[in-house]
């Protein structure tokens, strides 16, 4: 695997699979990066665009637990929606992704990693698609825009709470 900087989203489309693979590594500890990622309270605040308003309808981290967030206003909002498949606090999270309105009938699963390197936190996400054809209409949606934004935003939280913690 190539080293990453701090703060860059990498995104590889795999030849051999319907994969989605992104890769950021945050300046902050694993424990910390894992705490915002599964409380509602923090995820409301760095889900989503840029400007995004969400409001979290459910959020239940544990194996069977259901989640769902409403993100954006108006015409503009949407529901993304999921199950929690496997939960090895602070390494891994397996869960369904699924958002009303696209890929009707079809719940992705996520495989998100949280790796502890020299006190920074490697972030990788595996989304495993059904086809190539249903990876590129996800490429095609603007996915990537939208996953930087929400990094971006999670990079943001995690500087103002090791601050709040000086």
């Amino acid at each position: 695997m190539n080293a990453i900087a701090t703060n860059d989203l990498t995104v590889d489309l795999p030849k051999d699979k319907p994969l989605i693979v992104m890769t950021r590594l945050f300046d902050a500890p694993r424990d910390l990066v894992w705490k915002v990622w599964t409380s509602p309270e923090h995820v409301a605040i760095w889900w989503g665009m840029t400007g995004a308003v969400n409001k979290v309808i459910t959020y239940d981290v544990r194996v069977g637990g259901a989640w769902r967030i409403e993100s954006g206003e108006g015409e503009q909002k949407f529901t993304f929606k999921g199950t929690y498949l496997e939960v090895h606090p602070i390494h891994k999270l397996v869960n369904t992704f699924g958002m009303e309105g696209f890929y009707e009938g079809k719940e992705l699963v996520e495989t998100h990693t949280f790796e502890d390197v020299d006190g920074k936190t490697k972030y990788t996400s595996s989304t495993l698609m059904d086809s190539f054809e249903d990876r590129q209409g996800m490429v095609d949606s603007g996915m990537e825009f939208g996953a930087r934004q929400t990094m971006d935003k999670l990079e943001e939280l995690l500087k103002t709470l090791q601050g709040d913690a000086k």
